[in-house]
């Protein structure tokens, strides 16, 4: 049974399933959580950093963020706190536009890896940042509109993928990591 909070959360996962639903944000937002898919988006954008020699140091620290990202979502975080995912608890059909996802719900690891490699650009490269930003919003967005998360979900996963760009760059630009 899902608790209060899961329950509210549903309830606006439930509004957009209801309200938002069309056809055009059906083939769009199946289309951002792919590309968010093992930080795919992310792992492109550090390669033409490094390889336009845009700053090849960016496409360093973004590939440290998303391995952070890895290790903390998949390989610690979801495995600690089993929260099934929202259409495993709604018991009720809902379409679900992608294929199921077999894991856990908390955290989400298209939200934080986005939220993660988007603030490291930002970092580098403001203006890009900005765009990876939106992005990455967009990104966060498709996995609710999808019913594949919460909110608490993408919001926390948000917060922290931040804080690992931050803190990527910051061990960077303090000297701790150096390339």
């Amino acid at each position: 049974m899902p608790s209060r909070i899961s329950r509210r959360e549903l309830k606006v996962l439930d509004w957009i399933y209801l309200h938002m639903r069309c056809k055009t944000f059906d083939k769009i937002m199946p289309f951002l959580s792919l590309t968010g898919n093992f930080g795919i988006i992310w792992f492109a954008a550090a390669a033409t950093f490094y390889f336009s020699n845009l700053n090849p140091e960016a496409a360093v620290c973004i590939l440290l963020a998303l391995a952070c990202s890895l290790l903390l979502v998949n390989l610690f975080l979801k495995r600690v706190t089993k929260r099934p995912r929202p259409y495993e608890v709604r018991g009720e059909d809902r379409k679900i536009l992608i294929r199921q996802p077999k894991d856990f719900s908390f955290p989400s690891g298209h939200t934080f890896s986005s939220f993660a490699a988007a603030t490291t650009i930002a970092h580098f490269s403001p203006k890009i940042g900005i765009a990876a930003l939106v992005y990455a919003a967009g990104i966060a967005f498709s996995r609710l509109y999808l019913y594949v998360h919460y909110i608490s979900d993408v919001l926390t996963s948000a917060i922290f993928g931040v804080a690992t760009g931050i803190f990527v760059s910051y061990l960077y630009t303090s000297g701790i990591i150096i390339f």
